[in-house]
């Protein structure tokens, strides 16, 4: 007779609920110790329960120790990959505003030493740079630009709101002197010259940045702060800067002495510019001088 899968299926049952009797006798007095009723099936059991309880244990022990570090390869350099990845993209972030940072702040020196931007016009297209550009005022565009202006004439709204805004600027005196020179832009005199005693303080108008603190031929030391609402002061002729670029000053607190450098004085002084927006505008509307 063939025997059947089922057959075969049956014996193995058979074979694996045999009872067998595990006995520990000693050797000597044949004195039996330990017995035990035990089947091929408990056997296979038990070997299996105890190798999912001590799978458990070792995984359990690598996962949640730095056992890890040591057993499993390359973990730890894995972790610093991913580390030294993130520190790569901080670090180019990070470069990419320096190197912005340093051309405003080049840029902005240039303007406030009178020079001219070198690439001012990078960023314009090539079209709008070789363009052709008719200047010449129709008839049509003079007769309604003298129309407009004969009726802001009596329009004091705007000048009445930029006088209100200047009001909540308070600032501080830069020094306790008179104005020799007042403000005429069309002269080129971008700001005022007060005189006062020679090494007497020069104190910072209001709060702010020091973004400038070098020597020129004409201005001699020049010191530039950046304040809030894009406002600039400049302070030239200085006998010495007290102040380094990067510096955070606070409105009243020395930066230089006054002096006679640069070719342009002609006297101890001190020569106050103030740059609102990118373009100097008048210090006596931010503050009062005496003996103007």
């Amino acid at each position: 007779m063939v025997a059947t899968p089922q057959n075969k299926r049956k014996k193995l049952i058979k074979k694996l609920k045999s009872r067998f009797r595990l006995t520990v006798l000693n050797e000597n007095t044949f004195e039996e110790k330990f017995s035990y009723s035990l089947t091929p099936l408990n056997l296979i059991i038990m070997f299996g329960g105890m190798l999912i309880v001590f799978g458990t244990l070792i995984y359990l022990l690598v996962a949640y120790t730095p056992l890890k570090n040591y057993v499993i390869p390359d973990f730890a350099a894995t972790e610093f990959r991913e580390e030294a990845r993130r520190a790569r993209f901080t670090t180019d972030s990070l470069l990419d505003v320096s190197r912005k940072n340093d051309r405003y702040l080049s840029d902005l020196r240039v303007i406030i030493s009178g020079g001219t931007l070198s690439n001012g016009t990078d960023s314009l297209p090539s079209a709008v740079q070789d363009a052709n550009l008719n200047y010449e005022v129709s008839n049509v565009d003079d007769a309604m630009r003298q129309k407009i202006s004969e009726q802001d004439r009596f329009n004091i709204s705007a000048d009445d709101n930029e006088k209100e805004r200047r009001k909540g600027v308070i600032l501080f005196k830069p020094v306790n002197g008179t104005i020799l020179n007042a403000f005429d832009p069309k002269a080129g005199h971008y700001g005022i010259d007060l005189v006062a005693p020679k090494d007497d303080p020069v104190k910072a108008v209001l709060d702010g940045t020091i973004i400038s603190a070098s020597f020129t031929a004409d201005d001699g030391n020049i010191i530039s702060i950046q304040h809030n609402n894009n406002i600039v002061s400049v302070y030239k002729h200085n006998a010495a800067l007290l102040r380094k670029v990067g510096d955070i000053v606070k409105a009243g607190e020395s930066i230089a002495f006054i002096g006679d450098s640069g070719e342009n004085s002609e006297g101890p002084h001190l020569h106050f510019e103030l740059w609102e927006n990118g373009a100097p505008v008048n210090p006596t509307e931010f503050l009062s001088f005496g003996g103007e």
